[in-house]
């Protein structure tokens, strides 16, 4: 059996469950308990809020944010083409979850979906998208690093 902290990690994404929806929203949980996620709409808005997260207890997901950054998409759908706000966060996210297989509407394949009981950027259901995903995947990973870099002492 995969532990469940392996079978939460990788990309999920709203798309597949969002027909007919102006917006959606992706949820990326990295492996080393890093992650983020991603509201974009048709008019060009893109968020990405990053946090670390963690399984205290079966079947809840805690979310602990930690930046947040807004602005618009760029064209090629790589990340931001300007930013409009880049700063601290330290909201917490704790919901249910659930893993189960599910076909999307208008769609005829079935998906592994990620249920939630408390939205997370507007979404509540997810699909899979793929397993393997790192940092450099992030939207927001030229607009502020993960973490400060360390100047060396003064003398």
């Amino acid at each position: 059996m995969i532990p469940l902290d392996e079978q939460l990690t990788g990309q999920w994404c709203s798309a597949p469950f969002d027909a007919g929806a102006m917006e959606t929203s992706e949820l990326v949980l990295l492996a080393c308990g890093r992650g983020w996620s991603r509201f974009e709409s048709f008019s060009g808005e893109l968020s990405v809020g990053r946090f670390a997260w963690r399984l205290p207890s079966p079947g809840l997901l805690e979310l602990r944010y930690t930046w947040r950054v807004s602005g618009r998409w760029a064209e090629s759908g790589d990340g931001f083409d300007a930013v409009h706000s880049s700063r601290p966060d330290d909201e917490l996210l704790r919901t249910g979850y659930r893993i189960t297989t599910e076909r999307p509407p208008l769609s005829g394949e079935p998906v592994t979906a990620l249920r939630l009981d408390v939205p997370v950027e507007y979404a509540e259901a997810f699909a899979l998208g793929r397993r393997t995903v790192t940092t450099a995947d992030d939207p927001s990973s030229t607009v502020a690093p993960y973490e400060p870099s360390v100047r060396p002492p003064l003398r």
